[in-house]
């Protein structure tokens, strides 16, 4: 069966089509074409029209106009519709323009990039140029990093290498910053959160040398669709924008499904997610319909896959494929090839793929589960049906109260208009990190501002403490290592945790990388890693040597470990009383610590027992907000009142992408019984970030919406005790902190939905 014949068998399965709770149909789109621009290179002219490209799409010469007038400008325009020409057709003919010329692109992975420079090689050999292009990022050789600083004319590099290889040492990079006429950013949207906020102070730090070096270059941001991308781009750089959004590109028919699993039991509980998604995938693998599935997780991503594989004839298991971060870079371009030259017809990836890398022609699309923003879900979509082919993307709600309101009200992500993308540049943890990093690539003056306001008074604090050095009104950097080495964008360590297989003693072999803050619920002694279809038992972890240890095994179990987490509180900045509630926004310290860890049959998903965790705690200071209050008027057993605070707060949080429009895992909430740091009764929400960038600010401010989110789908779901589609369910994990027996924990747990209601409407009717 074709693409076309798949679709119609779908809709007309009954075991199928039952599930389909929303369709869409995005119509086929005519290009709109002009001529080409007659200012453009013969030469450039020539080449375009030997590769069949007579005419420009409309947005390709608006950004080629553009550039031509020196002017900053953004484009949006949808998933392969040619952003990449539009902005490298100007930059190759001010190259030619100008042989001494530099061009900087920044990529926010190390696989774009790479991906990027073997298209741009192309037009350099097509047009017989002798340009220097490299790629400069944390897996280039040292030889290769000495010619790159030496004779390039086209860096491609990311935030991170940008932020600790190229600016600490701008003075070897002299003859590039003389020179550099542009600067691109592609992929603007992954830029919020506090890798935005990182971002944009090394734009800052990048602002001075570039005033240092007397460049003035142009800027350009590539984005997918978000809300607000020309604040975005102003709050990134400190510059002004244009914006192209109308796109003159063609595209094919796309379908658009939401297939909600169905119930299988009496207590609300669905058919697990990615158990449909397997035998969706199945159709399409076994028809030869090139295929990618995204999932939340790397445990998620190898797990999918292995369920697949287990599904197929022989012949077809080695063409289905998992993706993710940790991968060793050979093995991760070596999946990127296979994919474009079609050896393999399926790939299981968490977010890593849903950027603009060339992974070839795919018919199909599958989100296990919404991907945590409308713009991930947007790319995730876009992978499919890249030209004017007809394809299918669909996603399959998984059994928590976001996707289940999102499977009832699917017209919400055909109508949103994307997120607006935050960040909090002035975070101060985040600003005065690099306050650090500027003063040690070039001194400050007194005088100098920074982000826009006077860094007099952070200077003197950082002399004060012997960091700085202030000598006739000037500060200098007076330590012996450079602070970037110590600061890292996405708040990860510098120093990830190997993964070493110690199967076989004659031949240890690194298979991948494990980050500081995943290391103590993916890497923990006895926990099950999962890379490739293969099943690893960690041995042994070496926090100090960030080494795990593993061996692999047959296994029908992996493991998921449960994170304890305790609060301290800061500082209360805002404070405001309404009725009987009392709502406080603040800093806390959270000190989180993985205790314990479950095992999880795989083909059940039944809990087959538990052990304990032995990692040392981790500290993140950041902001929160709360809602407490002193008490209800609602009959709550004294033991369970605690859980039943807990379940309210894990609603309100899987809402919340909804009104704080941010990722479910940007933040965190928990609920308190006398707790002794709040009223008796506490719901607290923080940023899962150090230092924080608003968004628990953003949710207290917008409680009376989130509430009534909250409080429509524990409603409209199909449960009577609670499951997770509303408020979630108890475990091991629930009974293990309550102070009831067990008894009296089986009696309350049928009216845990039931006062969990009551718990939000009271909050809801006190405000």
């Amino acid at each position: 069966m074709n693409l076309a014949q798949i679709i119609n068998f779908l809709s007309q399965d009954e075991k199928f089509n039952q599930n389909i709770v929303f369709e869409h149909t995005i119509n086929s789109k005519e290009a709109l074409y002009v001529d080409f621009p007659d200012s453009l290179n013969n030469d450039i002219r020539t080449v375009l029209e030997n590769t069949g490209i007579k005419k420009l799409y409309s947005h390709q010469k608006e950004a080629f106009e553009y550039y031509q007038k020196k002017k900053n400008f953004v484009i949006t325009t949808p998933t392969a519709s040619g952003k990449t020409l539009s902005y490298l057709l100007p930059v190759i003919q001010d190259k030619i323009n100008d042989k001494y010329g530099k061009h900087l692109f920044i990529f926010p992975t190390k696989a774009l990039s790479r991906d990027q420079l073997s298209y741009y090689q192309k037009w350099k050999q097509i047009l017989n140029k002798d340009w220097n292009m490299n790629v400069f990022d944390g897996d280039t050789s040292p030889e290769e990093r000495r010619k790159s600083k030496k004779a390039s004319d086209f860096i491609l590099t990311n935030p991170d290498m940008l932020h600790s290889g190229i600016l600490p040492h701008h003075i070897t990079w002299k003859d590039f910053f003389n020179n550099l006429k542009t600067i691109v950013i592609d992929e603007m949207h992954i830029y919020m959160g506090i890798f935005g906020s990182h971002t944009a102070n090394v734009f800052r730090r990048l602002n001075r040398i570039l005033m240092h070096y007397k460049a003035n270059p142009v800027f350009i941001f590539s984005s997918a669709t978000i809300k607000n991308p020309l604040e975005l781009a102003s709050n990134l750089t400190e510059k002004e924008f244009s914006l192209i959004k109308n796109s003159g590109a063609a595209s094919g028919e796309k379908k658009i499904i939401f297939y909600n699993p169905p119930v299988i039991d009496a207590e609300g509980t669905r058919k697990s997610a990615y158990k449909a998604a397997c035998e969706i995938g199945e159709l399409f693998i076994k028809n030869n319909i090139p295929i990618i599935f995204f999932t939340r997780s790397r445990i998620r991503a190898e797990l999918l896959a292995n369920l697949l594989r287990e599904n197929l004839p022989k012949k077809l298991k080695k063409k289905v494929k998992s993706y993710r971060g940790g991968y060793l870079p050979l093995e991760r371009r070596q999946i990127e090839n296979d994919l474009r030259e079609k050896k393999i017809m399926a790939v299981v990836s968490t977010n890593a793929l849903e950027l603009g890398i060339d992974i070839g022609m795919l018919e199909a699309v599958v989100s296990v589960g919404y991907p945590g923003s409308f713009s991930s879900l947007i790319q995730q979509f876009g992978r499919a049906g890249r030209k004017t082919d007809p394809s299918v993307a669909m996603m399959i709600g998984k059994a928590n109260a976001l996707d289940q309101y999102l499977m009832k009200n699917g017209n919400f992500i055909i109508e949103h208009e994307g997120e607006d993308a935050v960040i909090n540049s002035n975070n101060l943890i985040v600003y005065m990190e690099h306050i650090k990093c500027a003063a040690y690539e070039m001194r400050f003056a007194e005088s100098d501002i920074f982000g826009g306001v006077s860094v007099k008074e952070y200077l003197d604090y950082l002399s004060d403490n012997d960091i700085l050095l202030k000598k006739e009104g000037y500060y200098f950097w007076m330590k012996d290592n450079y602070p970037s080495s110590n600061v890292s964008l996405r708040k990860a360590a510098q120093d990830n945790f190997l993964v070493v297989d110690i199967s076989k003693k004659t031949n240890e072999q690194v298979i991948g990388e494990v980050d500081y803050f995943s290391a103590p619920s993916l890497i923990h002694e006895e926990a099950v890693y999962l890379q490739q279809g293969k099943y690893y038992y960690v041995n042994s972890l070496d926090w100090e040597k960030r080494r795990a240890e593993v061996s692999e095994i047959n296994s029908d179990y992996y493991t998921d470990a449960h994170i304890k987490t305790n609060i301290k509180i800061l500082s209360k900045d805002e404070i405001k009383k309404e009725n009987k509630i009392t709502c406080v926004w603040g800093e806390i310290t959270v000190i989180s610590k993985a205790h314990l860890y479950k095992k999880i049959k795989i083909s059940t998903n039944e809990n087959l027992g538990w052990g304990k965790i032995h990692t040392p705690e981790i500290e993140m200071h950041t902001q929160a907000a709360w809602l407490e209050f002193q008490d209800i008027n609602i009959e709550i057993e004294k033991e369970i009142r605690g859980s039943v605070l807990t379940r309210a707060a894990y609603l309100i949080k899987q809402m919340a992408p909804l009104v704080a429009l941010c990722d479910v895992r940007d933040i965190s909430s928990l609920g308190f019984y006398l707790n002794d740091q709040f009223m008796p009764y506490s719901i607290l929400f923080f940023d899962h970030y150090p230092g924080g960038v608003g968004l628990s600010y953003k949710m207290i401010t917008n409680i009376e919406a989130l509430l009534d989110l909250s409080i429509e789908s524990a409603l409209n779901c199909v449960c009577e005790a609670g499951c997770p589609s509303c408020i979630g369910v108890w475990d091991i994990f629930d009974i293990e902190n309550s102070s009831s027996p067990n008894n009296i924990i089986d009696e309350n747990i049928f009216a845990m939905k039931k006062k969990t209601l009551q718990i939000l409407q009271f909050i809801r009717n006190s405000l």
